[in-house]
């Protein structure tokens, strides 16, 4: 049949073969779907038409219906380039041979915040009492996690969808503890709030933020345009409308290395799918 066709539209074959060129040079680019798809293009599809038209290669937006899909989809090596947390990226480094382009600046810190009347003095207290966090794969909780090493001795996590119902969660006595961003509590939960509560442990693990990486088969010199890009696009309008959608970044993008970011997959192995070394 396929000879058939070959013989007979000749013109429709070269058309084909020019299609496939085209699709094998975009770069396809996604993100973790915290919010629909539909917020998701409206808040990043300035910056791949600005990358687009800065390194002359077409990029694709391919918003993400759900965690399952996306997460599928990136171990399958279906994305080329993403924008998400640290613990993805290193397990990209390792396993999908990406590199890392530029990243949001700072590092990652999180609090392990107690009720007062709960008697625990340290972070192993913990081990068998209730403790909310947002759910897997959210780096709070999956750091917070890497704290018990041991399976069999581990708290019981009680999953909410975000800091905020961590928060109701606490103060309504649901768990002894809940796990928190430390900007979220530093700035954004009331002194109101706070009474009755108390930070027990700071997880400082050195982590990078957010971060850009890529597949290496996206040659190296466009590869480093991009770079270029987006640090590039740190005070531009672009970059401040993909950074007020992260709740609170205000800086834009600064170069990155694969070294900052090696070794975090291991934060990644009580998730389904990313357990395998």
């Amino acid at each position: 049949m396929r000879r058939l066709v070959l013989r007979l539209c000749p013109g429709l074959a070269t058309a084909l073969v020019a299609l496939a060129a085209l699709a094998a040079d975009t770069i396809v680019f996604s993100t973790p779907p915290t919010q629909p798809p539909d917020v998701t293009r409206r808040n990043f599809q300035p910056l791949v038409d600005y990358l687009s038209a800065k390194v002359r290669v077409e990029i694709e937006l391919v918003p993400a219906r759900s965690f399952l899909e996306y997460a599928n989809k990136m171990r399958a090596g279906e994305y080329d380039m993403l924008f998400d947390g640290p613990h993805f990226i290193a397990w990209r480094l390792r396993h999908l041979d990406h590199t890392v382009l530029a990243k949001l600046p700072g590092k990652l810190r999180f609090y392990v915040v107690v009720r007062e009347d709960v008697e625990v003095g340290k972070v192993s207290d913990l081990v068998g009492k209730r403790v909310c966090g947002p759910a897997s794969p959210n780096l709070a909780t999956l750091s917070f996690i890497d704290e018990f090493p041991d399976p069999a001795r581990q708290p019981i996590v009680v999953p909410v969808k975000s800091f905020k119902a961590a928060l109701r969660c606490l103060q309504t006595k649901r768990a002894q503890a809940s796990v928190f961003r430390d900007k979220f509590w530093d700035k954004k939960v009331p002194e109101e709030a706070k009474k009755g509560l108390r930070v027990l442990a700071v997880i400082d693990k050195n982590v990078p933020d957010r971060g850009f990486s890529i597949t290496r088969d996206v040659d190296e010199a466009t590869r480093r345009k991009l770079r270029e890009a987006l640090v590039a696009t740190s005070d531009t309008e672009i970059a401040a409308k993909v950074l007020a959608s992260l709740g609170g970044a205000k800086k834009g993008f600064v170069p990155a290395t694969d070294a900052e970011y090696r070794g975090l997959e291991r934060l990644l192995r009580p998730v389904w799918g990313f357990h395998t070394d």
